[in-house]
């Protein structure tokens, strides 16, 4: 029980749900003579001002889109010389900031949507899905149907099981294969409200919903719409032909037709309707004796959460109004600082142990060593260990310049990369000369090292 009520607590309170396939409760339904719209009160025009003012213009632009539906040279001047009759927007008072919501696009959307002069007629829930293949960049766009507002974003149903359609794009493949299926979660919903010149663009990343919150909306839908939900394939062809043989159709049923005897079925050419239907029958077939159908595993809902929002409200002269909301980017921490420089300490070392190893292929210790280790002077050894003393130059080279490669990616700055590499090989070189090669270290070193601490404190400190 427990457990239940804490998911339930976690659980985005909606705003909107189902629009336009529930009807409202009586709380929500909004009164001829109330409005939600902030911008409806203050200092707004009378609404019967507005309305004539908007009969008026649609008057003319009927008139004139009927006087030019055949262009001529005398409309053709006219529309240069009365540039006032291109379409204005004038149904609603100036949208100033006082009239947004301060900090929340989800509630403002919520007070848009609510406007009364967008009735269910309308279906003001209808929106454009817009998404993008990988790694084309190929975009896609297709109408959708807004279910659910909640406190995390815009919630949209739909089935996502095609490799070839949005599912593909915003999910991937199933089977991982190649390239042409990766996933890419951003997408973008816009809604158009012409009828009262609003419009509003949500981009953002798409997550999907729990298989209990996609059951939830799915027990809303009528029965032959779930039939349906299984019966179709979405993004599969059903149906292919070539021109030729449409054209030959198209040719054949503007033909005199003979008449067909009654016991010949004249019928045109497939199309796969017969399929889809053929389908649902057997899906409705299937579920005849289950009061309830299941959700199919490839149909469900995805969540929008936005990025960005943005409001945008037609003005006269095109002058238009738009605010947009914008999630703001915490600043990363500079976390890469350690990671450079580390990796140009390890660099300089290994170019030390470079020199080390390529005067050791060479200098007489090698041959002492050789000595000491075979008193018989076999002088096959002393080979394998000058080579191996080689071998150990060439693979400290290769890691110095991968280090020092991934230091210069990883810092902000070329010059402090390069310093810090040249102090830590200058440090490491002398440090191995005493222990190697039992070199002595003067105080013109102390010097130099002195000079390179210098110059690492005052390139920090610029930087800084």
């Amino acid at each position: 029980m427990g457990a239940d009520h804490d998911h339930e607590s976690r659980r985005p309170k909606k705003l909107i749900f189902a629009p336009g396939d529930i009807q409202a409760t009586p709380d929500l339904k909004i009164s001829s003579s109330e409005t939600s719209d902030p911008s409806a009160s203050g200092s707004n025009p009378h609404p019967s001002a507005i309305h004539d003012a908007v009969q008026e213009q649609e008057q003319e632009q009927e008139t004139l889109r009927s006087e030019i539906s055949t262009p001529d040279s005398t409309t053709e001047q006219q529309l240069v010389s009365h540039p006032s009759r291109a379409h204005q927007f004038i149904r609603n008072p100036p949208l100033t900031i006082s009239q947004i919501h301060p900090s929340n696009p989800l509630h403002q959307f919520h007070t848009w949507f609510r406007d009364p002069r967008l009735t269910p007629s309308l279906a003001p829930e209808t929106c454009t899905l817009a998404t993008a293949s990988l790694p084309s960049g190929r975009v896609s766009a297709r109408m959708v149907y807004l279910k659910e507002l909640d406190e995390r974003g815009w919630v949209v149903y739909s089935n996502w099981g095609s490799r070839e359609g949005k599912g593909g794009q915003v999910f991937g493949a199933d089977d991982g294969e190649g390239l042409d299926h990766l996933r890419n979660k951003w997408g973008a919903l816009t809604f158009a409200w012409s009828t009262v010149e609003r419009q509003v663009r949500i981009e953002g990343l798409l997550e999907r919903l729990t298989r209990e919150e996609s059951e939830m909306y799915w027990r809303t839908r009528e029965r032959e719409s779930q039939i349906g939900a299984w019966a179709s394939w979405q993004s599969k062809v059903l149906w292919s032909a070539e021109p030729d043989t449409l054209l030959e159709t198209r040719r054949q049923s503007l033909a005199e037709k003979p008449e067909v005897p009654a016991d010949v079925d004249e019928t045109d050419i497939p199309d796969g309707r017969a399929v889809l239907e053929q389908r649902v029958n057997e899906v409705r077939e299937r579920f005849k004796d289950m009061e309830e159908i299941p959700l199919p595993p490839f149909w469900g809902g995805v969540r929008l959460v936005p990025e960005s929002v943005e409001f945008w409200q037609g003005r006269k002269s095109r002058l238009h109004d738009r605010f947009r909301y914008q999630e703001k980017q915490e600043q990363p921490q500079q976390t890469h600082q350690p990671r450079w420089l580390l990796l140009a300490i390890a660099s300089g070392t290994f170019a030390a142990m470079n020199g080390v190893f390529a005067k050791l292929t060479t200098d007489t210790q090698t041959a002492s060593l050789t000595k000491f280790l075979n008193p018989n002077g076999n002088s096959t050894l002393e080979l394998v260990i000058r080579g191996t003393f080689l071998a150990l130059n060439m693979l400290s080279n290769i890691i110095m310049w991968a280090l020092f490669t991934r230091a210069l990616t990883a810092s902000p700055s070329t010059t402090k990369v390069s310093i810090t590499n040249t102090s830590a090989n200058f440090l490491a070189t002398a440090m191995l000369g005493m222990l190697v090669f039992k070199e002595s270290v003067g105080g013109l070193w102390w010097v130099g090292a002195g000079m390179m601490g210098v110059g690492c404190i005052l390139v920090g400190m610029r930087d800084a």
